[in-house]
């Protein structure tokens, strides 16, 4: 008889409903849980001081040159720099530095999609940035996977005296200086 009571369509339904209410309550956050929220990485932006202390036309801010297979070479433009090593590309190519917009740290790199046989090296400089919030440890270069659509971390050096971050290149993409933010309190 006892077990009759418990197989009725009623006392199904309230069981599932505990069951429903039990989970939603499981999965909020406990006030015991720490109250810094993680904001997800972001491009770094340029400071106001430096934006407002310089004007460039589009065409200043990008350049390109024919760099040599058998000798490499070098292209500077701005706060970038790219060291091209002898024998990275196969033939004397032309290589270019795009800063499509100057109020963030991002980069087009081309030839776009040209994969290095020797890796080039990869200097930007974060001197102009604006820190307000970030955690400087963690200014990365990333590059942008146009696939997924997110930035993707590189192995960096990172000089905190100097403001620069150096990394090596296998492949040409586009690629940005990122960070986190210093956490919140909620």
């Amino acid at each position: 008889m006892l077990q009759s009571k418990f197989n009725s369509p009623f006392l199904k339904s309230v069981s599932v409903f505990v069951l429903v209410v039990l989970m939603m309550a499981g999965c909020s956050r406990s006030p015991l849980d720490s109250t810094d929220v993680q904001q997800p990485p972001t491009l770094l932006q340029r400071s106001e001081a430096f934006k407002a202390s310089v004007q460039y036309s589009a065409s200043e801010l990008y350049i390109e040159q024919v760099i040599t297979a058998s000798e490499g070479g070098r292209l500077e433009l701005l706060d970038v720099v790219l060291e091209i090593p002898a024998g990275a590309v196969p033939h004397d190519t032309l290589f270019s530095i795009s800063i499509p917009d100057l109020n963030v740290f991002y980069n087009e790199f081309g030839t776009n999609g040209l994969v290095f046989d020797t890796p080039v090296k990869v200097t930007m400089s974060y001197r102009d940035a604006d820190l307000t919030g970030i955690n400087e440890a963690s200014i990365r270069i990333a590059w942008f996977n146009y696939h997924t659509g997110v930035f993707e971390d590189l192995a960096c050096t990172v000089d905190t005296v100097n403001k620069s971050i150096t990394a090596e290149l296998q492949h040409f993409s586009a690629y940005g200086l990122i960070s986190d933010l210093k956490p919140t309190l909620q």
